[in-house]
């Protein structure tokens, strides 16, 4: 049983334990960007030459300000049966940490074979189980990134994939075939802002803070 239940429990986790939104489906095109920022450009432009120099110096120490506030959002929303929980944490431009929450139904042979087991008592077959694979014990063991997987009360399969940009390897994360697909250089490279858009247009949506 015990056996039976790692190998099913394992290839359920390998198909569906890293999954994120395809960014490069969703990306925005980077001409209306500029053109974007080009506006602004010359409207901030404009706005400076006709206002006062301490005016200038206010508006100078607020976008200070603004740079160097950490600021976290988290996306909610279910992409492909999967539901996710997405929280980024930036400051000015740079994403700082990726963190995603996934929660999936078990398969349906995993689910029979653990009717008689506890929530506990699969989590830990599970990372015993996973133990055993190459690729998931080399991404686990990356600087900057944590992977886990439990099993919660509902018995749903949850997945948690943290990763901290500023002290990862892409290099490194790209060539285990565990993150296939995951585009960390393409996350790394753009704004916050176009990330949040990414993922709102695969369908998440931004959580209201209470």
């Amino acid at each position: 049983m015990k056996k039976f239940f790692i190998l099913v429990i394992s290839a359920s986790v390998l198909l569906t334990g890293c999954v994120l939104p395809s960014f490069s489906k969703h990306r925005p095109r980077h001409s209306s960007e500029s053109a974007a920022s080009s506006r602004r450009t010359k409207s901030s432009s404009s706005s400076s030459s006709s206002s006062s120099s301490s005016s200038s110096s206010s508006k100078s120490s607020s976008s200070s300000s603004e740079s160097t506030e950490i600021v976290s959002k988290t996306l909610v929303g279910d992409i492909e049966e999967i539901h996710h929980r997405d929280t980024i944490t930036y400051q000015g431009k740079k994403i700082l940490n990726l963190r995603m929450e996934l929660l999936t139904s078990l398969p349906e042979e995993a689910s029979a074979a653990s009717a008689t087991l506890t929530p506990e008592e699969m989590t830990a077959i599970i990372r015993e189980g996973m133990q055993s694979d190459s690729n998931y014990v080399a991404a686990k063991s990356l600087e900057g990134v944590n992977i886990d997987y439990s099993v919660t009360a509902e018995k749903k399969l949850q997945t948690l994939i943290e990763i901290d940009l500023q002290k990862v390897n892409v290099e490194e994360v790209e060539k285990n075939s565990f993150f296939q697909g995951f585009g960390l250089k393409d996350i790394k490279d753009i704004t916050p802002e176009m990330f949040i858009l990414s993922l709102k247009l695969n369908g998440l949506k931004e959580e209201v803070q209470s």
